[in-house]
């Protein structure tokens, strides 16, 4: 089904796919741009037991230390329950961390990967459901969780290791840590940090 809206003069084209109601019926979500909130309602509405979803510590503990901005997209099928639920576990963990620095964004794709054509092949979706990982603006890797896995602590250990991989690489780089501030990862950086730990170098225009 679709719909045409139309959002400061321009018209934008609202496209929704069927997906189990968990009551014996169907109900209607839009294949696009999803909240958090309805990724969550639809989770549980096919599978009660999000409702009771705890975010494992581990990861928990990983999303209240970042320090610099992680951004979170992930592409699912709302029609297939499995995918619900790993998304909705991370939107929860995401929101029990209250971490500013920790964004999270749900594009819901059909199952051929058909729509929303435009941006599927803008992010190179081949396969949902698939996790894109951002840091500070740049594209750092990709997960592609199995169903029942602990999405939220394989996702809090890929953030980790990424953006320490990444850090690692870039320790000659003074100008690089003029701009991240990187106390949650485990650096050896003496000269932009004291004997005691406290940060030396200042960010750029401070």
């Amino acid at each position: 089904m679709a719909r045409i809206a139309a959002a400061g003069g321009a018209l934008i084209l609202i496209l929704t796919i069927v997906v189990p109601s968990g009551r014996g019926g169907q109900e209607q979500a839009p294949a696009g741009y999803i909240s958090k909130n309805r990724v969550i309602e639809l989770a549980a509405a096919a599978d009660g037991s999000i409702s009771s979803f705890t975010p494992s510590p581990a990861a928990l503990a990983s999303f209240v230390a970042l320090v610099d901005p992680v951004h979170v997209r992930i592409f699912l099928c709302p029609s297939r329950p499995a995918d619900l639920k790993l998304a909705a576990a991370v939107g929860l963990a995401a929101e029990a961390a209250a971490n500013p620095a920790l964004s999270v964004e749900f594009i819901a794709v059909t199952e051929d990967l058909s729509q929303p054509a435009a941006i599927v092949a803008e992010n190179g979706v081949t396969r949902a459901p698939e996790i894109i990982v951002y840091w500070m603006d740049a594209e750092v890797g990709r997960m592609r969780p199995e169903p029942g896995a602990a999405v939220e602590e394989e996702l809090s250990v890929f953030i980790h290791q990424a953006r320490a991989q990444i850090a690692e690489e870039m320790l000659p780089d003074n100008e690089f840590f003029r701009n991240v501030f990187h106390s949650d990862l485990p650096l050896e950086c003496k000269r932009c940090h004291g004997p005691n730990g406290t940060r030396r170098l200042r960010p750029a225009g401070s």
